[in-house]
């Protein structure tokens, strides 16, 4: 009961044992019932206990029952990205004296834990979940799905440890919450995001369809504009469909971010409509717009480290930038990747050095002893499929049909065990 969690958090602040504060009021015994709620009491002794330790009770309990308020306008604000609001909520919340009561406790630290993934923080976020899975057997019907959607989101959005097999996680996990427990609609998105780089089209616009209602009609128009840009990008995947419309479609959502100033989404669609542009062969209109991409996001970063690697791989296969102006920037984007210590995007500058270098040999040897093993170690589907079929076509090509044949079963039983 809320009184007796107030009274022991104060008893303990004042130094008293159970037996000094239940002298001449009432046992040590009962003392430690009424702190666990597992007793009846009279107001009467409440009122005793409160003079002792010199509270206001009806005004700790107020205080105690607004922490619950403080905790889901915190996870608005994180879900609805208000960072002034979560700064500010975060602030608030520290300061409450009973926010690791036994009622707050597992429910404030995964929203702590949804705070520093939303701040890139991974290893405080692992350390808390860890904490989570080994002190709460039984966390109530809420907390054990709002664990369930922090372990997906960190699954999914560790850039530092990225894989197809993390986003298989993530799925695996996003797809154990219950949304009439839990009622937060959210996840949807990231169970979208997670299919999406598994490259499940059908389920990754389903759950990004369902997403987006949520966003609408919560009025979380940041929110939606990820949600639609998943769909979006779904739908270019068949580049026989109407360009007009889809060119349409980014169009009204850059205008809307530039509307809303979220520079990062902005970005973003950037970024995904020169893919669009790309897929379709059209280097210049591509260029164009991964340009204006990757001079919204700072650098060092891994999102800036994919946009320049897509603004170059685009500019090298278009003939639109001369060969020393390729190099030079492709061998700061390898010698930011190191900087960073990311070893798949070392890997893909390294691949694009020899490839502008037109090298051939190594470039075909470092594929196969390098590239390649480490994609299928990370069971990166999509770089799999990518530079197997470089390699398929070079065996073809130097007319070696049996090792042709061999590397195709390899790449086709990969991409079965992980599909």
């Amino acid at each position: 009961m809320v009184e007796g969690e107030i009274i022991k958090f104060y008893r303990i602040k004042a130094g008293l044992t159970q037996e000094e504060l239940g002298k001449g009021i009432c046992s040590s015994k009962h003392v430690g019932k009424i702190e666990r709620g597992n007793t009846s009491y009279s107001s009467e002794i409440i009122s005793l206990f409160s003079k002792r330790l010199q509270i206001d009770i009806q005004k700790e309990i107020l205080n105690f029952e607004n922490v619950e308020n403080k905790l889901q306008n915190w996870h608005t604000a994180i879900i609805k990205l208000r960072m002034n609001d979560v700064e500010k909520y975060k602030k608030d919340l520290e300061k409450s004296p009973f926010i690791n009561s036994s009622k707050y406790d597992a429910k404030y630290q995964l929203l702590l834990a949804r705070y520093y993934l939303l701040m890139n923080d991974y290893q405080n976020a692992q350390i808390i979940i860890q904490n989570i899975q080994k002190d709460y057997n039984d966390l109530p019907f809420y907390e054990r799905n709002l664990l369930l959607h922090v372990i997906g989101i960190y699954y999914l959005n560790n850039y530092n440890n990225s894989s197809t097999e993390n986003h298989q996680k993530a799925i695996q996990t996003l797809k154990k919450i219950d949304i009439n427990e839990y009622g937060n609609p959210e996840y949807y998105y990231h169970l979208a995001v997670a299919y999406a780089w598994v490259d499940a089209k059908v389920m990754a616009y389903v759950n990004a369809e369902k997403a987006l209602k949520h966003f609408k009609d919560s009025r979380n128009f940041l929110r939606a504009i990820n949600a639609e840009s998943i769909m979006l990008l779904q739908v270019g995947n068949d580049i026989h469909l109407d360009f007009k419309s889809m060119k349409r479609a980014y169009k009204n959502l850059i205008h809307d971010s530039e509307a809303l100033n979220a520079p990062d989404k902005t970005g973003m669609l950037l970024n995904n409509f020169a893919l669009e542009y790309y897929k379709r062969q059209e280097y210049e209109k591509a260029q164009k717009y991964y340009k204006a991409a990757l001079q919204l996001e700072k650098k060092p970063s891994v999102i800036h480290l994919q946009r320049l690697n897509n603004y170059l791989k685009c500019s090298h296969e278009g003939k639109l930038m001369r060969k020393s102006v390729l190099l030079n920037n492709a061998q700061k984007g390898l010698a930011m990747a190191e900087e960073l210590n990311n070893r798949h995007y070392q890997i893909l500058f390294t691949l694009l050095i020899l490839s502008i270098e037109n090298n051939t040999n190594e470039y075909i040897q470092y594929i196969e002893k390098t590239a390649f093993p480490y994609f299928q170690s990370r069971k990166h589907t999509v770089q799999m499929k990518r530079y197997g079929k470089v390699l398929y076509d070079h065996y073809l090509e130097i007319k070696e049909f049996e090792k042709a044949i061999e590397f195709s079963n390899l790449l086709l039983n990969e991409l079965s065990i992980h599909n």
